[in-house]
């Protein structure tokens, strides 16, 4: 026992020597807000988690100092390999892994532009990190290889309202994002793609980055899956509980009362913009879109900077139409799905819209806006009714309205004349108030065909028929 005793001192002596006068740096390669001095000062750390510290005292022995903690950083401890596959132009990137070197010219040798991060306005960063996401212009599209240490927990720094954040090594669901309090989430997560512009995604990727809007200053914790690791503290669980992140998903093209807008330009990228003057229930301040890409990406939305305008109550309401970095000539198609009396202003030219149509620009010459009729006080039905298809008989694309004088569940089916179900119209629970369906038969053959609306004890047949 003497002898351990001995051996054990004799190792810390050593130790103590070759520490004496040295400054420590510990040798993780973490790049992040983590980090900082050690207690007495005298040792720098560089690990998010919090490590403790070693060096020699002014007495000859050993101090053991306590470490820096300012958030939670969990890795797997495995080496990988990830393909990230960009597209040609812009794209919103982050560094999913621990990796050796995180400059950008290391990470992403082939990209034709700087790595622009957002704090309340672009700015470039010549040194990446995880959690953060970064807009990266490429040249072409190929696909890019990360290697280094799986992460699969993380806490990421965030500023007062929009913020690009990265993704973890494994995809995170949005219902594994929790701010941390006092911090409260005020938007969906849009990830872009060059083709479609800005997108509300559930699913968080490796490598890509997404943009997200906070309450205020703070801190977001993530974790890849709770089949992984559950959150760490009753402050991050009490925070999964009541996260406003839980946002329903936009899906504005399957919502009811909603109209859409398809901007398509020369190089056939498309952007979509909705409204309605029939729904009063949204909220307007989920469906704002975030900051305006780099120059170069084809942008569209409302001068409110929002995805959705819906008509005010007893008002007319204009609405003017930005469009940015467009290679022309643009195309604009509007699909009605509901009554709304709507108008699409093009300088002097006014055109109503009705149904499906479109219509062409060859340049910007003047401003572009959308013209919203004012809508009524909103009258519920006193009992169901189904109401007969109109146009009927139709080629391809007929509505269905029906009523609703409560929130009750709706199915409404299609037969054929066989008594064979064909399509289904609706399957779902839906509000009290007057609804329309639209139904496109262009994978039918012609001739005649029967719908029927159930809800509750309501039961109704109606027939229509298609004649191409």
């Amino acid at each position: 026992m003497k002898s351990k005793l001995f051996v054990t001192t004799l190792l810390l002596i050593v130790a103590a020597s070759q520490l004496y006068g040295q400054s420590i740096i510990h040798p993780w390669k973490v790049v992040d807000n983590g980090g900082g001095k050690s207690t007495s000062g005298g040792v720098t750390l560089h690990g998010s988690i919090g490590q403790p510290a070693i060096q020699a005292s002014t007495s000859g022995g050993i101090n053991l100092e306590a470490g820096y903690i300012p958030g939670i950083r969990q890795l797997g401890g495995t080496t990988t390999t990830l393909d990230l596959a960009v597209e040609a132009s812009w794209n919103m990137v982050s560094v999913p892994l621990i990796v050796s070197d995180y400059a950008k010219t290391t990470l992403y040798s082939n990209a034709s532009s700087s790595a622009f991060a957002y704090a309340n306005g672009y700015v470039i960063r010549d040194t990446l990190q995880n959690g953060a996401g970064y807009w990266v212009k490429f040249p072409s599209g190929k696909s890019i290889q990360i290697t280094g240490t799986s992460l699969t927990e993380d806490t990421i720094d965030v500023n007062e309202k929009w913020n690009i954040i990265g993704c973890l090594s494994y995809p995170v669901l949005i219902s594994d994002i929790s701010p941390v309090p006092p911090v409260t989430i005020l938007s969906s997560f849009f990830g872009y793609s060059n083709i479609s512009g800005y997108f509300d995604e559930d699913t968080l990727k490796p490598g890509s980055a997404y943009w997200v809007k906070v309450s205020q200053a703070g801190q977001l914790y993530m974790q890849a899956g709770s089949v992984l690791m559950q959150p760490k503290t009753s402050m991050l669980e009490a925070a999964k509980r009541k996260n406003p992140s839980k946002l329903s998903t936009l899906s504005l093209s399957d919502q009811e009362g909603i109209n859409r807008l398809i901007f398509r330009d020369a190089k056939g990228r498309g952007r979509s913009l909705y409204f309605s003057t029939t729904r009063t229930d949204l909220n307007l301040e989920q469906y704002e879109l975030p900051p305006l890409p780099p120059a170069g990406p084809l942008d569209v939305r409302y001068e409110t900077h929002r995805m959705l305008e819906i008509a005010e109550v007893g008002n007319q309401k204009d609405v003017a139409i930005l469009i940015s970095s467009a290679v022309y000539p643009l195309t604009i198609e509007w699909a009605m799905r509901d009554q709304s009396e709507a108008t699409l202003v093009l300088g002097s030219k006014e055109i109503s819209m009705s149904g499906i149509g479109k219509s062409k620009i060859q340049n910007l010459k003047s401003k572009i806006s959308l013209r919203l009729s004012p809508v009524s006080a909103v009258e519920i039905p006193k009992e169901f009714a189904l109401y007969q298809n109109y146009p009927n008989p139709f080629n391809p694309t007929t509505r269905i309205r029906f009523d609703v004088p409560k929130d009750a569940y709706v199915a409404m089916t299609l037969y054929n004349v066989l008594g064979q179900k064909v399509a289904v119209l609706v399957d779902k629970e839906v509000r009290a108030g007057k609804h329309t369906v639209e139904f496109s038969g262009h994978n039918l053959s012609n001739g005649i065909y029967f719908y029927r609306m159930q809800s509750e004890d309501f039961s109704m047949v109606k027939k229509l028929i298609l004649m191409k």
